[in-house]
């Protein structure tokens, strides 16, 4: 588990950044009048000077659906079925329609989302 930033510290250590860019002295001098170590300074300015690093939105729990305009028969596949694409390749195949509530809980079980308690 990453530490808690500590916003005080990094508030010092940027006050500290721009104290040593003003001041007109090298590195290693600047820290030893400040009583830091080198190793820190540059490594204070490295985490500073960096963009954070992106966060990866979370997968979507809807995709649009494509539906052929006309569907082409088969002798494979004579009856209207459809078919859910997963990620990571998984397929649902199903050769008729369920009841929406069916599908509903599928999607709802996929998410990780408990189903809902029907109001009596």
């Amino acid at each position: 588990m990453a530490r808690p930033k500590d916003l005080s510290l990094e508030h010092t250590w940027r006050l500290r950044l721009r104290r040593q860019a003003a001041s007109g002295l090298s590195i290693p001098a600047f820290c030893a009048r400040e009583g830091v170590s080198s190793a820190s300074f540059y490594a204070w300015r490295r985490r500073l000077t960096e963009p954070p690093p992106a966060v990866r939105p979370d997968p979507p729990l809807f995709v649009p659906l494509q539906f052929d305009p006309v569907p082409q028969l088969t002798e494979a596949a004579s009856s209207l079925g459809f078919e859910i694409e997963l990620p990571h390749h998984v397929r649902l195949r199903c050769n008729a329609a369920p009841e929406p509530e069916w599908i509903g809980q599928l999607v709802a079980a996929l998410a990780g989302l408990a189903p809902k308690e029907e109001s009596r």
